[in-house]
């Protein structure tokens, strides 16, 4: 049975010294007022919400250990490298500026928990979430204008191996740069990859797109113009349309499968 004593926070006062304490139980697992404090500095939140936050913590720590979910070197390896590719590195490199800024112990030890609460989210969803045929036909019929699209588009193809090269060259499409290939294109719906797609459809004529990392390089399109205008069919949209579905309801099955944990667990607030 959840007993909580919020008035007892009132009297918490980061400015006032802090004697370490236990301010809080979550299933007899304690809370301190160093950890109140150390999460208030570190986040820029006040003392409430940091107990909250940390009462949050405590509750998935436990699901985490309960389900047997672990990371090991190999995950960490393969997010690292993620990561690293996503800013244009390798993952020796990427390590690398970790370990010159001081940075790498405690990224690692971030990445860690975050993977596991990747994982135990995934589970909890994955256990919850049914999308049938009839609910993404519902959808395309009731979003149809999500899936309106050009007949042709023409744009301009950009590539580099430096994406530092492709921003400046967004900035100022007058510059000659040097290592920059481009090429003028024309494409149809049926021409393109879902993804490159849909990036096309967002991208607004006389605008770039994001800057993409292929891994060897890195591409930029320039949408020079679009013409015609069509709706996909249904069959070549019904996996987007899941995964929009899926987002929309994770959120609120996470929503309410920790709303019950918490109203399970054994919350204490102590007074001073």
């Amino acid at each position: 049975m959840k007993k909580i004593l919020l008035s007892a926070l009132l009297a918490f006062s980061l400015h006032a010294e802090i004697v370490d304490r236990i301010v809080a139980t979550v299933d007899n697992q304690p809370i301190t007022s160093y950890e109140i404090a150390k999460v208030s500095k570190e986040m820029n939140l006040p003392p409430n919400q940091a107990l909250n936050y940390l009462i949050d913590q405590k509750i998935l720590q436990e699901q985490i250990k309960k389900q047997g979910i672990t990371v090991d070197d190999y995950d960490l390896e393969n997010a690292m490298e993620k990561i690293a590719k996503q800013n244009g590195m390798s993952l020796f490199e990427f390590k690398n500026v970790l370990e010159q800024r001081g940075e790498y112990q405690k990224f690692k030890k971030a990445l860690k928990e975050k993977l596991l609460k990747d994982k135990l989210f995934a589970q909890i969803v994955n256990t919850n979430l049914k999308i049938t045929p009839q609910d993404i036909k519902n959808y395309y019929q009731t979003h149809k204008d999500e899936f309106k699209t050009f007949k042709t588009v023409q744009v301009t193809k950009y590539v580099a191996n430096n994406p530092e090269i492709l921003k400046k060259l967004q900035q100022n499409t007058l510059l000659n740069l040097p290592n920059v290939s481009m090429k003028a294109e024309v494409y149809s719906p049926e021409d393109l990859p879902k993804n490159l797609l849909f990036l096309f459809q967002q991208t607004k004529v006389g605008q770039f797109t994001p800057i993409i990392n292929q891994g060897t390089h890195f591409i930029t399109y320039y949408i020079s113009r679009k013409d015609g205008e069509e709706y996909l069919p249904l069959s070549s949209v019904q996996n987007i349309i899941a995964q929009k579905i899926a987002q929309q309801r994770r959120e609120q099955i996470l929503k309410e499968y920790f709303s019950k944990l918490k109203n399970r667990a054994d919350i204490k607030i102590f007074n001073n």
